[in-house]
């Protein structure tokens, strides 16, 4: 691998590195709004099924089932109790174990408990998941609309470029629009006969301009002057009718002269 080579195998290595990386740093982005809006919607949920004083007497019902199973070993049942403070009668109460419990699963924060339990089974995974997935949509196109901002530069002075469907509308709106057009886009009215240059290389498509050129001239009756090195376009479009053919050699030319043709001062003005 001579100098060169490197260099440039150096240079395509590290920018491919450098996207990757980018393109790791825009993942993670998109990954971690996901899950934060799925964790903000979680406990949004979580806050409507259930209220801070239900998990308070939750949270002892857990204490009282592990003394319970610690305690059934050394005493009676009967003998085991708990001491906590009442939310509702605001004041430290002392109960059985089992009193408690069958307190708790009978009132409203035990049913708000059991509400939970099964939102958090049955469905908050799911509807985390569709959370998630809303999120990493939106932070995508977010991102990427972001991204065709930050390359687009400020116009300072010229035209606009835009698509031969907005110029055909803006030129129709204008009532600029020429009855000659070209793949739908029509020429600026009154500028059929300035200067028009076609260029191209081979297979561009200059032939078919000129092949849809033709016929509108016809069309609308206008005029023209072909220059038809190749004998294709006589070939096509040559009506005898009504067309002059500047043609010493054939014999359909009408005078057989050049010159006599255009003494004629109508013919002259084309």
């Amino acid at each position: 691998m001579n100098f060169q080579n490197q260099g440039n195998f150096t240079r395509g290595s590290q920018l491919f590195a450098h996207k990757l990386r980018m393109f790791g740093q825009g993942s993670t982005n998109v990954f971690m709004i996901g899950l934060g809006l799925s964790i903000f919607w979680i406990i949004c949920r979580l806050y409507q099924k259930v209220f801070l004083s239900s998990l308070y007497y939750f949270a002892i019902e857990r204490y009282v089932q592990l003394k319970l199973a610690i305690g059934e070993h050394f005493y009676d049942i009967d003998q085991i109790g708990i001491k906590f403070y009442s939310l509702r009668f605001k004041k430290w109460m002392h109960l059985n174990a089992q009193d408690f419990l069958h307190e708790f699963y009978t009132s409203q924060h035990g049913f708000k408990i059991q509400q939970l339990l099964e939102f958090l089974i049955n469905s908050a995974l799911l509807e985390g998941l569709i959370v998630f997935a809303i999120g990493v949509i939106i932070s995508i196109v977010f991102f990427t609309a972001q991204g065709k901002k930050t390359i687009i530069k400020a116009k300072i002075r010229g035209a606009d470029f835009v698509g031969y469907k907005c110029l055909a509308k803006m030129l129709k709106s204008a009532k600029k629009a020429s009855k000659i057009r070209f793949g739908g886009l029509p020429l600026v009215k009154n500028s059929e006969r300035l200067h028009i240059l076609i260029t191209g290389t081979t297979g561009t498509g200059k032939t078919n301009m000129l092949n849809e050129l033709l016929p509108q001239i016809r069309l609308h009756k206008d005029r023209a002057i072909i220059v038809d090195t190749t004998g294709a376009f006589t070939d096509r479009f040559f009506d005898p009718k009504c067309d002059k053919l500047l043609n010493p050699l054939k014999k359909i030319v009408n005078n057989g002269c050049l010159g006599m043709i255009v003494l004629k001062q109508l013919i002259f003005m084309i």
